[in-house]
């Protein structure tokens, strides 16, 4: 047995299942609503069946992160957030683009890999662009270059024919223009950031600032605030393209001290950490590496 497309001569993956009388097929990714279907066998018709199209919403890109409209000539990976579980197609990089709108030249720009990286819900997707020309010293760097360089400005598109789990395509094309600027090779330091704490006794946040855009995913990761020893419980958020963040207690602040703990694993945009940069330059003096595990700053609630 085999099933096709209706008006395709390819047969759909997935497996069948034979039960005393019953034969049971499951596709590896979902029937397509509002598509037909045809049974055959020994390259026979035997039967054909339709989807409904379904009475459901559509999905979406909901944010590309970095949100920023600007980004460093050595940008490391892209979150592609969708407002629900979407399909895993095989090659995701046959649904996205970039288009280098100086030159008006389709760019290769992001690692090809044998599994899409989704998180669990499969609402978020990570591409990586190719650390092989990243990293200055690798043989794809010097044959290739960057994948994206400074100066230059470019359009992402996310193309509409991306289905959701249930088969179901989004309404239209979804484009992000971003320019990039110069390469960053500077690590995140801790001690930069701006503090301000909230009042005693209330369920204001606490606001972080950061002095550049960190890697959105792994800020709502590395981060918790203590207090005499105990993790403080509540709510972070990221606003101001990843540049701000703020935290919210599920009970009111009291006095005292409390310390910010931070996973060193924290990157920029460009995979500097907060313990080494991701492309070692020896001749540089930000290449003071460090192995710790975490670092930490405090405030006080007076």
């Amino acid at each position: 047995y085999s099933i096709v497309l209706k008006g395709n001569t390819i047969p759909v993956l997935g497996t069948f299942q034979e039960e005393k009388n019953r034969i049971t097929f499951k596709p590896i990714i979902p029937f397509t609503s509002g598509k037909s279907y045809q049974i055959l066998t020994n390259s026979k018709l035997i039967s054909e069946f339709s989807i409904p199209v379904l009475n459901a919403v559509k999905p979406m890109v909901e944010r590309i992160y970095p949100t920023s409209e600007k980004v460093p000539e050595n940008l490391l990976k892209m979150y592609f957030v969708f407002s629900q579980p979407m399909q895993e197609v095989g090659n995701i990089l046959d649904y996205i683009s970039i288009l280098n709108t100086n030159d008006k030249i389709q760019e290769d720009v992001f690692l090809k890999l044998e599994s899409e990286l989704w998180n669990k819900e499969h609402t978020i997707l990570t591409l990586w662009l190719d650390p092989g020309r990243i990293k200055t010293d690798l043989i794809p760097n010097k044959e290739k270059g960057l994948p994206i360089l400074s100066g230059n400005h470019y359009s992402l598109t996310v193309k509409k024919e991306l289905k959701s789990a249930k088969g179901i395509s989004m309404t239209a094309d979804y484009v992000k223009n971003f320019e990039v600027t110069d390469r960053d090779n500077v690590k995140p330091k801790i001690t930069s950031w701006k503090l301000t704490p909230p009042e005693n006794n209330t369920k204001k946040a606490l606001i972080i600032q950061f002095d550049e855009p960190l890697d959105a995913l792994l800020l709502l990761e590395t981060i918790s605030i203590n207090h005499k020893g105990e993790e403080i419980k509540g709510e972070f958020s990221i606003s101001n393209n990843e540049t701000v963040i703020h935290f919210k207690p599920n009970q009111n602040w009291q006095y005292g001290e409390y310390q910010i703990e931070v996973f060193s694993i924290l990157e920029d945009l460009a995979g500097n950490n907060l313990n080494r940069l991701f492309d070692n330059n020896l001749n540089s003096d930000s290449n003071n590496s460090s192995s710790s595990l975490t670092k930490s700053i405090s405030f006080i609630i007076k």
